[in-house]
């Protein structure tokens, strides 16, 4: 398939995405069929960055990221085993 000319790589590096700037009229198809394949697509218009279009397993990830994210306690919960299992403060878990 020919990449339209209005399409480039991103340069943040090979398979993380395309870009698109928007010219006459825009490739909708082609921003969904590269998608729908796991890839995310930039979408500049007159110049600026208004949109990202990403799978919907990538959006969901993302959600579950903020929401992790925005819980503080958890934050600090995670944090602190981190630093456990850094110190070696490892234990097995009996199987149920």
């Amino acid at each position: 398939m020919t990449t339209p000319a209005n399409w480039s790589k991103s340069a943040s590096g090979a398979g993380l995405g395309s870009v698109m700037a928007l010219a006459d009229q825009p490739a909708w198809a082609e921003i969904v069929r590269r998608a729908e394949s796991g890839e995310s697509v930039v979408v500049i218009a007159h110049g600026d960055h208004v949109a990202d279009v990403v799978p919907s397993g990538e959006l969901d990830r993302l959600r579950e990221t903020i929401e992790v994210l925005s819980d503080t306690e958890l934050v600090r919960d995670l944090q602190k085993g981190l630093a456990d299992a850094r110190a070696g403060g490892v234990f097995s878990v009996p199987a149920s």
